[in-house]
């Protein structure tokens, strides 16, 4: 009988969280990683969209003010 490697049932890699719904990603789960940060693919899509919509807004914003005039104020 051969004898088993120690430590070949334990997992090497150590648990990885999704910076937006801080819940476990699987390693056989697809990830992505921005900003140094792990995300589920699903997770990062909503990210990537919420800070689209955020800039967007920033955007017309700025150019609203910048139309108005310091009477206007």
């Amino acid at each position: 009988m051969r004898a088993k490697a120690k430590g070949s049932a334990t997992h090497s890699e150590l648990p990885v969280w999704c910076g937006k719904c801080h819940l476990r990603v699987a390693p056989y789960e697809r990830r992505t990683i921005y900003r140094k940060v792990e995300y589920h693919q699903d997770c990062f899509l909503k990210l990537v969209r919420e800070e689209a919509e955020d800039e967007k807004a920033r955007r017309s914003y700025s150019r609203v003010a910048r139309h108005q005039s310091p009477q206007q104020v």
